[in-house]
């Protein structure tokens, strides 16, 4: 991975960033509407804070969301194992572009394991653990456990560098599966829906060479915001100045003792969102004129 190299044209000065997770956090968990958050969005964009999405998701998909809230940031897929850096960006930034590959529009660098060894790995655990991998799935199997649209399904397998996984099988057995994996270098984490078979790689790695490179870009230390309501996403939130904690479904919050004034949105999915991001915004914005 290149090291960021500051350009001489620099436009509107970028303070502050917000990262985001997606299902649950800024798309509702059952319908996925982005809906509720637009207004937020749109004072991000007003406020020159450029919104960086942060998924399991896979580039396919997430590029299509993109597309639609005309968010032209970088994006980090696969739970911190591929990140996607449009062309237009790369070059604004002074980036060179060493180990990363070109399609589509985007430059993208992989930091995962290959999905191919992952899912060979897998298929010998098979005999001896109960999951269903998204290998294994059809596209019309993809739908009736996630609720995506055949097209969204489709997206959803067009995976790079991780596996999510149905776990059908005991705690005690997770435990022996995740020490399997661990031999080859491999690890499980939870999701919101899945778990996912990755490489030793997460969010947080992802979350901390964007901000380096803004930061390195810009000359002067960057204010980070982030969203997220899922064990992937606790590593996340402890990398940034403001965590926004999301419900479940259920109304629970995740907690860990080293998450420290985060703040906790209302309710999950897009409208807890705009108030997680208007709050954390605010009270960025009460701790600078401290």
């Amino acid at each position: 991975m290149s090291s960021p190299v500051v350009d001489a044209f620099a436009p509107a000065n970028v303070s502050t960033l917000v990262f985001t997770d997606l299902d649950g956090t800024l798309l509702n968990h059952d319908d996925y509407s982005y809906e509720a958050a637009l207004p937020a969005i749109k004072t991000l964009r007003e406020q020159n804070i450029p919104l960086i999405l942060v998924s399991s998701k896979t580039r396919a998909e997430m590029a299509q969301l993109c597309r639609e809230l005309a968010i032209t940031d970088p994006y980090v897929c696969e739970n911190g194992s591929l990140i996607v850096l449009p062309d237009t960006w790369v070059k604004h930034m002074g980036l060179a572009s060493d180990g990363f590959s070109f399609s589509d529009g985007a430059w993208q660098f992989v930091q995962g394991a290959d999905r191919q060894q992952i899912t060979a790995l897998l298929a010998g655990l098979k005999p001896r653990f109960n999951f269903t991998g998204f290998a294994d799935m059809t596209v019309t199997q993809v739908i009736e456990c996630t609720g995506l649209s055949e097209e969204g399904a489709a997206q959803a397998k067009q995976r790079f560098a991780t596996e999510p996984l149905l776990w059908h099988d005991s705690g005690a057995a997770l435990d022996e599966f995740a020490q399997q994996l661990g031999v080859h270098d491999l690890r499980v984490v939870k999701g919101g829906r899945f778990y996912h078979v990755m490489a030793h790689c997460d969010k947080s790695d992802a979350v901390r060479y964007l901000l380096n490179t803004y930061e390195s870009h810009y000359g002067a230390k960057v204010k980070s915001i982030a969203l997220g309501d899922s064990p992937n996403d606790l590593v996340m939130l402890k990398e940034v100045d403001q965590a926004v904690v999301m419900p479940h479904k259920d109304g629970t919050y995740m907690h860990d003792d080293k998450l420290l004034g985060e703040i906790r949105a209302p309710q999950e999915g897009a409208s807890g969102w705009r108030v997680g991001v208007e709050a954390a915004l605010q009270k960025l914005r009460n701790g600078e004129e401290a």
